[in-house]
């Protein structure tokens, strides 16, 4: 069996299983997993149970897709058609991907799917801190948020492609928005209630935000956007000191008005040490 059409197949076990069988990742929160067609959520503890089950479950399903495709490419190498077939196919099958690369040992990018994007092959991108970082490293990575090329703020998962002498070939990656992986997983999770949900990386940026304010990208504990919510800072400082846990802080609403005071938990998602906070929210 060539290594296209296994690949196609294991990526179909992978997708059929991910609903149910992907066990959250290490560095959850203590809070119980669920797992089948959410319930209404009757508090803010079991929406946070739900929201990071989904998304634990869609990183991991993500990750192993990406770890198929760079077996592969140890047969195939990182360019030319079996790798284009290769990345077309991550790209095809990885929930919310934007587009899959394969980066040189030298750090230049080997091949890119889909072909829209194929006008970036050959371009350096080895100087760039996420690539250094896994180039040097030549393990599994989730990257920080960083701005993508593309226009938004994105997220990579790398895995390293080595021959089978064991030779280092360079990364496999797929590039996916974390707003938008978020987002839909809150949806379901918070249906019926009137909880909102953000989230935060380790950095303290906001990455996602269901209140539509357009304060994504910020950091929560500098910005001046959040300078006159001296208890949401303070708040802020425990989310990133702990990995799970529950407070309350004031802000003001989207559409104005006073401030208002709101009872939150939060706890941890996450893949190859790099982790994100999520917060789930409601108001007195």
């Amino acid at each position: 069996m060539n290594s296209l059409k296994y690949l196609s197949l294991l990526l179909i076990v992978i997708v059929l299983a991910a609903g149910c069988t992907s066990a959250p990742d290490t560095t959850t929160t203590g809070l119980e997993p669920t797992c089948g067609t959410p319930l209404a959520a009757t508090s803010t503890s079991a929406a946070l149970t739900r929201l990071i089950t989904g998304v634990n479950a869609t990183l991991q399903e993500m990750d192993a897709i990406l770890a198929t495709a760079a077996s592969a490419m140890s047969t195939t190498g990182i360019s030319g058609p079996g790798a284009n077939a290769t990345l077309a196919l991550v790209a095809a099958t990885t929930p919310y991907a934007i587009d899959a690369v394969s980066i040189s040992a030298e750090g230049q990018i080997a091949a890119i799917m889909p072909e829209q994007y194929w006008a970036a092959v050959g371009t350096y991108v080895g100087n760039e801190s996420h690539n250094q970082q896994a180039l040097q490293e030549r393990r599994p990575l989730m990257t920080l948020v960083f701005p993508a090329a593309e226009g938004f703020d994105a997220v990579s998962i790398r895995r390293p492609v080595t021959d089978s002498n064991g030779t280092f070939l360079g990364l496999a990656t797929v590039l996916f928005n974390p707003q938008e992986l978020i987002a839909d997983h809150a949806d379901k999770a918070l249906e019926g209630t009137n909880y909102t949900a953000w989230a935060i990386d380790m950095s303290s940026h906001l990455i996602y935000d269901r209140d539509p304010a357009g304060l994504v990208g910020r950091d929560m504990l500098t910005d001046p956007a959040f300078a006159d919510y001296p208890d949401l800072v303070a708040f802020m400082q425990k989310i990133v000191a702990q990995p799970d846990g529950n407070g309350t802080y004031t802000f003001t609403p989207t559409k104005g008005g006073p401030a208002v005071v709101k009872d939150a938990v939060w706890g941890t998602v996450g893949l190859h040490g790099t982790e994100w906070r999520i917060v789930v929210a409601s108001e007195r």
